[in-house]
């Protein structure tokens, strides 16, 4: 994977997002949005289209030659293989309900595959960013109220041979998981625990080292996946389908005619990759 983006163009990037969080965040807290029904059924907040006007505007006076496929824009086709990929608030329904687990996604997709990634979460757990800087290495920053944000170290963390840590929707079934389980990894099918979370923060599990798998069994679309996937692999992880058989399949690919991802499977810890791999 290289890299793509100089360190400056980075720096623009997060400050963008983290604008972008300001906005999301100023709204939540007031409780000063509206919300609408789209076409889907899904429910919009006065406060996903803020975020998305200003996101495209913005990068698009950034990065002119480069399109955007935004959630909540109008583009939903693109003729080149490099494009911007935004979810300008994943976990809308969490946000219209009041709770944190909410967070903005920005990728860049090249060739089907997320080279570029950053998760911004301005409320969940103080506030926390996750993105790819100019070496593509992963960088994680722990915000403060005020949104500034400082350097987070990794800290290398071995799995447990014994139990598996799981992260999942917060609208997964657990007979789902237990399935799942039994089905990929027979020798954990009764021993692992399991947290569940709304939107792409759950990345944060694996990226922080929190989680050994993550399981996602419900519809998703490309933006709610894409920088979470490109973070994962950068770390040496995989995002792969599970198929409907509950095995895993292929990675995750983008710039599908309809947007719309399978259902898939997490992972960076080595003992994982192993067993997904036996």
């Amino acid at each position: 994977m290289s890299n793509f983006f100089t360190k400056l163009q980075i720096e623009k990037i997060t400050n963008l997002a983290l604008e972008a969080g300001e906005i999301a965040a100023h709204s939540f807290e007031a409780k000063d949005f509206l919300v609408t029904k789209k076409a889907d059924g899904s429910g919009v907040t006065s406060a996903d289209i803020a975020v998305s006007k200003f996101l495209h505007k913005h990068l698009q006076n950034e990065f002119p030659l480069i399109p955007i496929i935004c959630e909540e824009g109008q583009l939903r086709e693109v003729s080149g293989e490099i494009f911007f990929l935004i979810d300008p608030i994943d976990g809308t329904s969490s946000f219209i309900k009041g709770d944190v687990e909410f967070c903005i996604n920005i990728a860049l997709v090249k060739n089907k595959k997320p080279i570029f990634g950053l998760i911004y979460a301005p409320l969940f757990e103080g506030g926390k960013m996750a993105f790819s800087n100019e070496d593509n290495q992963v960088m994680l920053k722990q915000a403060q109220h005020n949104n500034l944000c400082r350097r987070v170290d990794f800290v290398e963390v071995e799995a447990s041979d014994n139990q598996l840590l799981i992260i999942t929707s917060s609208r997964s079934k657990d007979r789902d998981v237990v399935n799942c389980m039994a089905q990929i990894f027979p020798g954990f099918a009764q021993n692992f625990t399991t947290e569940k979370l709304s939107s792409a923060i759950k990345f944060f599990r694996l990226l922080e080292g929190d989680a050994d798998l993550y399981l996602h069994f419900r519809p998703s679309m490309e933006w709610d996946t894409a920088a979470g996937q490109a973070l994962v692999e950068m770390l040496g992880g995989e995002v792969k389908k599970l198929t409907r058989e509950s095995e895993i399949g292929e990675n995750l690919t983008y710039k599908k005619t309809t947007f719309e991802n399978s259902p898939f499977v997490a992972f960076i810890r080595q003992n994982v990759r192993r067993l997904s791999k036996a």
